[in-house]
């Protein structure tokens, strides 16, 4: 009966992972201000508390690509994400450079570190059922990741984490100019969005990402990998596949 209980909690803590709930609420309150004293003088810190990724990564060489072999060169060499020491590849994409639709999720799981290559595994599957479903293949889009580099035990990426790759994939949507833009997950969409609503709320909302040098009409909607746990969400993610297929009939995507 312990065992079944212990089983029942964790199921339900994956699913308010999922769904955007980052905490829960205690009997005795934590002073989070004071906690973050501690990491003041964290290399990633900067004396207000806020992480400074730019120590890692320099911004004005990246604004300089003008290419995805530059970007990707660049983040292979790129050392500031501790990530990279425990992976087998980075994987930086697939499909079709130059499609108009472009999907970005969260991370690598075990299958694409080891083939290098986004979406192979169980989820990748499931995405390519899902794409066939509104008559798209990977020869019609092109997939990337918020963090390019596989998290141990598949966990999800810190903030720091997310923080230090935000510039690659920013960079990566203003290279491939796609015309509309599909977060897979919370994580990819919080990434992006910064929005204040979990991943049940906005799913299925167009809203505008505005970046340097381009805006994307941009659809967030559920994980693959969450809807391999909880196969009764694919209903809602059917209803986004119909709206991100009428978008593409509305700009008049090929």
């Amino acid at each position: 009966m312990k065992n079944f209980k212990i089983s029942e909690s964790l199921k339900l803590l994956l699913l308010f992972k999922e769904n955007g709930v980052d905490e829960t609420i205690a009997n005795k309150s934590i002073n989070r201000i004071k906690s973050t004293e501690k990491l003041r003088n964290n290399d990633f810190m900067d004396k207000d508390n806020t992480i400074n990724s730019s120590k890692n990564i320099n911004i004005d060489q990246i604004n300089k690509i003008n290419s995805l072999e530059g970007l990707k060169s660049y983040m292979s060499d790129f050392k500031g994400c501790e990530l990279y020491k425990s992976s087998t590849n980075m994987v930086f994409s697939d499909g079709n450079p130059n499609a108009d639709i472009m999907l970005i999720g969260e991370a690598p799981g075990h299958d694409e570190d080891i083939q290098g290559k986004p979406f192979v595994g169980r989820s990748g599957k499931l995405l390519d059922k899902m794409l066939e479903a509104i008559d798209l293949n990977r020869e019609k889009v092109y997939i990337a990741n918020i963090i390019p580099w596989r998290p141990p035990s598949n966990r999800r990426p810190t903030d720091v984490e997310i923080d230090t790759c935000l510039p690659f994939i920013k960079k990566h949507i203003e290279l491939i100019k796609p015309k509309v833009l599909m977060l897979l997950g919370s994580t990819a969409t919080f990434a992006l969005l910064k929005n204040s609503e979990g991943i049940t709320k906005i799913r299925g909302k167009w809203v505008d990402l505005n970046l340097q040098s381009i805006s994307v009409p941009t659809l967030p909607t559920f994980h693959p990998a969450f809807l391999l746990r909880q196969p009764a969400q694919k209903k809602y993610v059917w209803e986004d596949l119909k709206n991100l297929k009428s978008k593409i009939s509305k700009i008049k995507i090929d």
